[in-house]
C-alpha cells in the first residue's frame, strides 16, 4: 500500500479510530508519521505512542534455557510465579501436555521451569531459597494485618 493511499485511509477514519490505531503502536513506522500528521491536520491531540517492536526487542534477555523439571503443572506454575515475582521473566512449559495427558510426563519430562540464559544465575539462588522456605509464611502470620 502506497503512502498516498494510507493516507486517504487515515482521512476517512474518525478521530477515535485514528487515535486508537496510532496509540497500538502495531503501525510501520511510516504508517505511524502518517497518521500522526493525520491528527495534527484535524487539531487533535497526539496520544502516547508505544512501539511494540521496540518493546519487544528491549525485552530480550537471550535463550530461554531450562531451570528445573520433571515438576508438575501446579508447581512449574507456582514457581514460575515466583521467579516472576522477583522480576525473572520465568516461563512453566510443558504444562498442557503433561496435565492432559498425565501418561506422557515421562516422555516430556513432566513440566518445567525456562529462564532466560542471562537470568540463569539469580534464578537459581531464587529457587534455592524457594527450597529452603525462606518464603514461607510464619506461623504467626495474620493477613488482617496486611490490609491497609
Amino acid at each position: 500500500m502506497s503512502n498516498a493511499d494510507l493516507a486517504e485511509l487515515f482521512s476517512q477514519l474518525t478521530d477515535e479510530e485514528l487515535t486508537e490505531r496510532v496509540s497500538s503502536g502495531g503501525l510501520t513506522q511510516d504508517a505511524q508519521a502518517l497518521a500522526a500528521a493525520e491528527l495534527r491536520r484535524r487539531g487533535a491531540p497526539l496520544p502516547p505512542i508505544t512501539s511494540q517492536i521496540e518493546q519487544q526487542e528491549e525485552a530480550y534477555l537471550g535463550d530461554m534455557v531450562m531451570l528445573e523439571r520433571g515438576l508438575t503443572p501446579t508447581e512449574a506454575h507456582m514457581l514460575s510465579s515466583c521467579l516472576r515475582s522477583a522480576g525473572i521473566h520465568a516461563d512453566a512449559g510443558d504444562t498442557n501436555i503433561v496435565q492432559a495427558h498425565s501418561l506422557l510426563t515421562l516422555a516430556v519430562g513432566g513440566a518445567s521451569v525456562r529462564v532466560p540464559s542471562t537470568q540463569l544465575a539469580e534464578a537459581k539462588d531464587l529457587v534455592a531459597a524457594f527450597h529452603r522456605g525462606d518464603f514461607a509464611l510464619g506461623e504467626d502470620f495474620n493477613p488482617e494485618e496486611t490490609r491497609p
